[in-house]
């Protein structure tokens, strides 16, 4: 009669365990919600796949591999001019390329505990080239950061960002220009600088 139980409740946990697993092996699961490795890397078909991916992925650890793609290797940054002339004698902002880029939204990334990025409107109508593969398209933005090198939580402003589509059918930012707005608040750009650090 032992022998019995034991083969019975042997029986009865492998049968669960095998309803386990295989829950866990194959049952479909829901994309994780935030940036990073949780967010699939849009394939940039489209200005607004780059934005997606821009707004999923910057400032996250897992996420700067993603965003990084989404410049062009042309890529430019230009500040307002009042956070360049406030930053004088520094000229944190001189020759800010896609490597600069790279590197500041690297270091921002491993800084940052919480981010939450939003282009919410465009304040101008789209300038698009003649051939359709280049489109200049003029944000407002914000966005919330917590990281322990800037007091500041909203960075907010205006961007005039550029995309190309190259030959392969694929856009990317070849410039951003930076813009401060009416709420007072620091711009994009401003955070930026706080993390050109050594470089």
């Amino acid at each position: 009669m032992g022998g019995n139980r034991k083969t019975w409740f042997a029986a009865l946990t492998l049968v669960t365990l095998a309803g386990v697993l295989s829950g866990c092996l194959f049952s479909p699961r829901a994309p994780r919600p935030g940036g990073g490795s949780g967010v699939i890397c849009l394939t940039p078909n489209s200005p607004e796949a780059v934005l997606s991916n821009v707004i999923a992925h910057y400032a996250s650890v897992a996420g700067v591999t993603c965003y990084t793609q989404m410049l062009d290797a042309t890529f430019a940054f230009h500040p307002d001019a009042s956070d360049s002339i406030q930053a004088l004698p520094d000229t944190v902002y001189s020759n800010w390329n896609r490597d600069i880029e790279t590197r500041d939204a690297s270091n921002l990334a491993s800084n940052a505990t919480f981010r939450a990025a939003s282009f919410d409107s465009e304040y101008a109508a789209r300038v698009i080239s003649s051939d359709q593969r280049t489109q200049i398209r003029f944000y407002a933005y914000h966005l919330i950061i917590h990281a322990s090198q800037v007091s500041d939580t909203l960075f907010q402003g205006l961007a005039d960002v550029t995309f190309f589509q190259g030959a392969d059918a694929q856009w990317h930012i070849t410039n951003w220009a930076d813009k401060r707005d009416a709420s007072g608040a620091k711009t994009w750009g401003y955070l930026r600088a706080r993390y050109r650090v050594g470089f």
